[in-house]
């Protein structure tokens, strides 16, 4: 029984040196509070996703940083191709068969989704 109590007692002796210490530390250092804070902390702010940049570059020039939207993008690329599948080959192309060549993917700005600009054989762009 002694052997109990006295394990009891140390155990609560740890902890509260550990509390002690840990209010020592808010107290003195700045950065731990911050720490802790930030730890316990419960974040209600939707994640944000920033924005990358396209580099344009023309012949002899400087590159230049140009921001594209959604909307932009669907104007500067033929997104007719988006109503094209494989079974309205007759409206859409006279049954020729394409291939993708390229695929390439983008972030919309902020949103956390984003659209694939699909390149095809023919040519032709698509935006989905």
């Amino acid at each position: 029984m002694k052997k109990v109590a006295a394990t009891t007692l140390v155990f609560m002796g740890l902890m509260a040196c550990v509390i002690v210490f840990n209010i020592i530390l808010c107290v003195a250092v700045p950065e731990y509070k911050d720490f802790l804070t930030t730890a316990v902390a419960e974040e209600t702010a939707p994640p944000v996703v920033k924005a990358s940049t396209v580099s344009v570059t023309k012949k002899n020039e400087k590159p230049t940083e140009e921001k594209l939207t959604l909307e932009e993008l669907k104007e500067k690329y033929d997104i007719s191709a988006l109503a094209c599948s494989s079974s309205c080959d007759e409206e859409c192309g006279g049954g020729a068969e394409r291939t993708i060549v390229d695929k390439a993917y983008h972030e919309d700005c902020g949103t956390g989704k984003g659209y694939w600009v699909i390149t095809y054989s023919d040519g032709s762009t698509a935006v989905e």
